[in-house]
């Protein structure tokens, strides 16, 4: 990432004993007391004080109740015990342990040839060594670029605990009713930066297979994971870890698939499945915003504020955690409306219903459904809601206009993706492009007008060598969306197409003209993108201009079959 910001801890280092009472020590009076051979009217007064018992500090500990950013300090907790006999904090429904950067990491390798190796995993947080069982000695490091802090692993115990706690007391979901693995501090090291460890900038859920994604072994069960990167530790964002844990509840059966409809590509599962984890993770902590610490680091662009409504398809961007704010701020106006309780309630019934592919249009009637059962009010303000951000009957389309990646509230461009990427023999099913995930629509202002539409790309493939083709291809269609006729192979319906010559071969600048015979007054005219088939791309900038005639020598568009 780009634009990185630091962000500051509040270290908070404060003794047990100012936490926990005005003193060390309590005083006991016996007021005034009649002793023999007293005056009667003002006997001896005598004060006794008594050492007092010793606080019970055990399992007491310091974490961030929300993050550095929101808390300014730590909060002393009192953490579920412990299973492990020593105190090391494997409990029953976490196991945390610590990703040291030094050598023991597992190795990472792609093609039998090893390149890297991960830090080393091992526990380190440990009850106080003076024996009074609390953790109260580990507080945040120091130096906030710490790789190893222990702090780290008390703060993930912790709030774990509390997300399972969330759905397992409230909801009576029990999936996760075993040590869920937990890594903090990931770093990892590899031989083109002469085996240095260097940051990892992220949190994730990670299924048993998806390590092989990363060149490392598998794993008998899933893992939450979460890197220190530079000044940033991630786990120290609870939003970040209910955020990660609500993933691992959704599972690998439900919201992970990228599908394919008449529209196009579709990846909205996936966006749901950021969008759920958002809600719940606001949801548990009566707040809005995920990340407000972990993610402002590489820009205050990734911090999501579900009061920011987005809508299908008007918000639509082809990144998931962008588009995920578009369910996110939906369950979260839902939750306003009908109360916390019930919204999650029916968010969760059902949520249970998905699967792999469930698409947004589906979700949005099973949320629907659970609501009606409800009452008929709580259905009806329910359906409001979910055409209020377009999640009902949302067609991937809008509006062509002026874009670039960098002035963008989200700063992501419109993901293009390769055939090849399908496997199989999707290359020549799909010979003029595979179709991307969102689709524009025009409206002429004007009769006779020319729309001069222009798009550079990038390429995101090309593996050692770099990048391939990023040329796009265009499908036209008159009056309605472009569709794809999956009874011929995936080709689209259209009235048209285009495939412009690249003009700048290093943005991979692209230009065509659509004419007037392909408007109608009062009707839109659809652009449907097609990706070249030998390499993923991005479009990072758009534009259109309207003209009375098309350029010359400008490839161009005529509409009439």
């Amino acid at each position: 990432m780009t634009h990185t910001k630091y962000a500051t801890l509040a270290t908070c280092f404060a003794s047990a004993c100012l936490a926990l009472s005005s003193g060390c020590s309590t005083t006991a009076a016996t007021g005034n007391t009649g002793l023999a051979g007293a005056d009667a009217t003002g006997g001896t007064d005598t004060t006794v004080e008594q050492d007092a018992a010793p606080p019970d500090v055990r399992l007491q500990a310091w974490v961030y109740a929300s993050d550095p950013v929101t808390d300014g300090k730590t909060t002393q907790v009192t953490l579920p015990q412990p299973t492990d006999p020593n105190g090391m904090l494997t409990g029953a429904f976490v196991q945390v342990s610590n990703c040291l950067p030094e050598d023991g990491g597992a190795e990472m390798k792609q093609g039998g040839y090893t390149f890297g190796h991960l830090c080393h995993e091992v526990q380190t947080a440990a009850p106080n060594a003076n024996g009074d069982g609390s953790y109260l000695d580990i507080v945040p490091p120091q130096d906030t670029a710490d790789m190893g802090d222990t702090f780290a692993e008390v703060q993930m115990y912790y709030h774990v605990n509390q997300i399972h706690d969330f759905f397992s007391n409230g909801f009576d979901l029990h999936d996760l009713d075993f040590p869920l693995y937990a890594l903090v501090n990931v770093t990892y090291a590899t031989m083109m930066n002469g085996n240095n460890f260097e940051g990892f900038p992220n949190a994730a859920f990670m299924p048993k297979e998806a390590f092989a994604q990363f060149g490392l072994p598998g794993r008998d069960q899933g893992a939450i994971v979460f890197g220190q990167y530079q000044s940033t530790d991630f786990c120290y964002d609870a939003s970040v870890i209910y955020h990660e844990y609500t993933h691992a509840i959704v599972g690998t059966t439900r919201l992970n698939g990228v599908t394919m409809d008449a529209y196009g590509m579709d990846n909205l599962p996936s966006a749901m499945n950021e969008g759920f984890a958002d809600y719940f993770s606001c949801s548990k902590r009566n707040s809005p915003i995920i990340g407000p610490y972990a993610l402002s680091f590489a820009g205050d662009w990734l911090v999501r504020d579900l009061t920011l409504a987005r809508k299908c398809p008007d918000d639509l961007t082809t990144e998931v955690h962008a588009d995920g704010k578009i369910i996110g701020s939906a369950m979260w106006e839902l939750r306003g409306v009908l109360g916390q309780e019930v919204a999650d309630g029916i968010i969760l019934k059902a949520l249970e219903q998905f699967s792999q592919q469930t698409n947004m249009d589906a979700a949005a009637k099973l949320i629907l459904a659970e609501a009606k059962k409800v009452d008929a009010d709580t259905g009806n303000a329910t359906q409001t809601v979910l055409k209020n951000h377009g999640m009902l009957g949302c067609v991937r389309a809008r509006e062509w206009a002026s874009f670039a990646v960098d002035s963008s509230s989200d700063k992501v461009g419109y993901t293009l993706t390769s055939p090849s990427a399908l496997g199989g023999n999707s290359a020549s099913t799909f010979p003029t492009g595979l179709p991307g995930y969102v689709q524009f629509w025009l409206e002429a202002p004007a009769a006779g007008k020319v729309a001069v539409l222009s798009v550079s790309a990038s390429s995101q493939g090309g593996g050692m060598g770099g990048g391939g083709k990023a040329g796009v291809n265009f499908a036209i269609r008159k009056g309605k969306a472009v569709q794809l006729n999956m009874l011929s192979g995936g080709a689209p319906l259209s009235d048209g197409t285009a495939s412009p010559k690249v003009t700048n071969k290093g943005t991979y600048s692209q230009q065509f003209a659509l004419v007037g015979t392909c408007f109608t007054a009062g009707s839109k005219t659809y652009v449907m993108m097609l990706n070249n088939s030998q390499s993923d791309a991005q479009v990072e900038t758009m534009d259109v201009q309207w003209l009375d005639a098309v350029p010359t020598g400008m490839t161009s568009v005529d509409c009439v079959k």
